[in-house]
């Protein structure tokens, strides 16, 4: 054979083979690889992001409820102090009318007591009528024998107060009282 029908003949066999030949498709099939993987990361991604978001909303959703009860726990605890402080404040309001009468009747006596002295007082001289009234109205320490006897014992005001079941104001007023009393009688 000739050489030119040879090389005729070789690339014959080998345009046959290679026709016959099960195609790679090298570009194909790594582009369609490819795009399923990329589809696959992109589905997961989407998902891991829809997850992500559901953990979010749920976390976002309990804070809420937590702030809500919290934020009604102190609304309670606001309107109980609230009430609370106006009820203290009405027994400080009725402790110091209860406690200006008892000054009142301190100075002025009890008042059976002082109309007998007033009669006496109008019939007597001015100068004199004091000094009457001074010994006829009971001391102080007459009247609340029980608290200056715990007093002399070197009982505390808090200690007096409970025994006697008085105010500490109270106590402290009289003893007060008593002592401005024993000076200006001497």
């Amino acid at each position: 054979m000739d050489p030119w029908q040879l090389i005729v003949l070789l690339g014959a066999v080998i345009a046959a083979a290679a026709f016959l030949m099960p195609r790679r498709n090298a570009g194909s099939r790594p582009d369609e690889a490819s795009a399923v993987q990329l589809q696959t990361a992109l589905e997961q991604f989407m998902e891991t992001m829809e997850a992500d978001n559901r953990e979010i909303a749920e976390s976002i959703a309990g804070m809420q409820k937590r702030n809500r009860e919290e934020n009604a726990n102190r609304d309670e605890r606001i309107a109980a102090l609230e009430r609370r402080a106006a009820e203290l404040e009405e027994r400080v309001s009725l402790t110091e009318r209860r406690l200006e009468e008892r000054i009142e009747g301190l100075r002025h006596g009890a008042p059976a007591e002082t109309a007998p002295a007033a009669d006496a007082q109008a019939t007597e001289p001015e100068g004199g009528g004091e000094e009457q009234q001074d010994r006829d109205e009971p001391t102080i320490r007459s009247r609340y024998a029980e608290l200056f006897a715990l007093h002399d014992q070197g009982k505390s005001v808090d200690a007096i107060a409970r025994q006697t079941g008085m105010n500490k104001g109270e106590v402290m007023l009289i003893l007060q009282l008593a002592k401005q009393e024993e000076e200006r009688h001497g």
